[in-house]
């Protein structure tokens, strides 16, 4: 059922054009066609709403002006405002320059300017053109569109807002800025489920970790997927990170960035390369910690300097990245080129770029110092 509500006065009432009676005359070569004059109804200060079946409005529109169909099927207006409702709650309050009704109010049409604010999640939406589905529980917003949270903005080519499920579906050329933590984003695909407060991208995205105004780490992912209240972000696929202190870059599948400890974890196997100390390490997993500006690596452990190919390996490695030093346990293996000696024990410890590891063993187990002949 559709209830409409005009008020104040109705300035026209444009009727359907009837061609004149004319005297019988000689017949014209070329008959000029009679002029069909659409229908229409113009309104000052319109107020109309629809609802469902059980009575409950699903929309309601308030416009200065309005032009009406007689046929109840299309109404345009101009400088509006309103409210969107479901199960009869207001939860979205629009405002735009010009609408358009079709259907019979299954469709709402908003264009120019559009604002569109989400009651329950302190979420606002702007656009150039907003469609509003009441049947589908959806809102789709396009051209120049921002999702904005107090913390957090989206902007994108084009928005899909499931009004139930309070989900946003963005795509197209996608910037996302962070406040808190400081964070900038750009992607071409985000899922945003706005009540859990989760972010999920399933395309190619960069990421650039702010401190104040300046980058402190940059990041490239195939996915990911965070979490706002918790500050972290879980990257998947070919993931590259670059900080810019420590200046060091690690590569891998699988991390998990704790945005507020500023430590990366990686349960997959990553490779960290130190391009001013040429020393790159590799492990099975690892955890890097930005702020101490260490390195924990286990299993597989591998760490190798590039100019005079000493090489450590372990069962795990602790590297103290500011000074170079480098903790090796379990099953150690240090081996360099000049001399070419190689050392195995429990314990190995200094720098790979000195070769000044110190190989140690405990009393189970004796240092075995192997000297290969050139």
């Amino acid at each position: 059922m559709k209830v409409y509500r005009y008020i104040n006065v109705i300035l026209t009432i444009a009727m359907l054009g009837i061609g004149s009676c004319r005297a019988p005359k000689k017949p014209q070569p070329s008959p000029t066609p009679t002029t069909t004059i659409e229908p229409k109804l113009e309104l000052e200060n319109l107020s109309f709403e629809q609802v469902d079946k059980q009575g409950k409005p699903l929309w309601k529109v308030r416009a200065k002006q309005g032009v009406y169909t007689p046929d109840r099927k299309r109404a345009k207006v101009t400088n509006l405002d309103g409210e969107l409702y479901q199960d009869g709650k207001i939860i979205m309050r629009i405002a735009a320059k010009t609408g358009e009704v079709q259907q019979e109010g299954e469709k709402v049409i908003l264009r120019g300017d559009v604002v569109t604010k989400e009651t329950r999640n302190n979420l606002i939406l702007t656009g150039q053109e907003v469609e509003w589905l009441p049947k589908a529980d959806l809102l789709i917003i396009r051209d120049r569109v921002q999702a904005n949270q107090p913390k957090f903005q989206v902007n994108a080519n084009e928005g899909k807002y499931l009004t139930r499920k309070q989900q946003m579906d963005l795509s197209g050329k996608i910037t996302v800025l962070s406040s808190d933590p400081r964070l900038a984003m750009q992607t071409e695909h985000l899922l945003w489920q706005v009540k859990d407060r989760t972010v999920i991208g399933d395309r190619s995205t960069q990421i650039q970790r702010y401190q104040g105004n300046q980058i402190t780490a940059t990041v490239t992912a195939n996915s990911f997927s965070t979490a706002l209240d918790r500050q972290i972000i879980n990257l998947q696929g070919k993931v590259q990170l670059n900080a810019i202190n420590p200046l060091i870059q690690v590569n891998g599948e699988s991390f998990v960035w704790n945005l507020e400890r500023e430590i990366v974890t990686a349960d997959r196997p990553l490779t960290i390369l130190h391009q001013q100390q040429a020393v790159t390490f590799n492990a099975n997993a690892g955890e890097l910690d930005l702020k101490a500006s260490t390195a924990t690596l286990t299993g597989n452990a591998r760490g190798v300097a590039t100019r005079n190919q000493a090489k450590l390996g372990a069962d795990r490695l602790f590297w103290q990245i500011a000074s170079q030093q480098i903790v090796g346990t379990g099953n150690v293996v240090y081996q360099q080129i000049s001399p070419l000696i190689k050392f195995t024990g429990t314990r190995g410890v200094g720098k790979l770029q000195d070769q000044s590891i110190v190989v140690s063993s405990d009393s189970k187990q004796r240092v075995q110092t192997e000297f290969i002949p050139q």
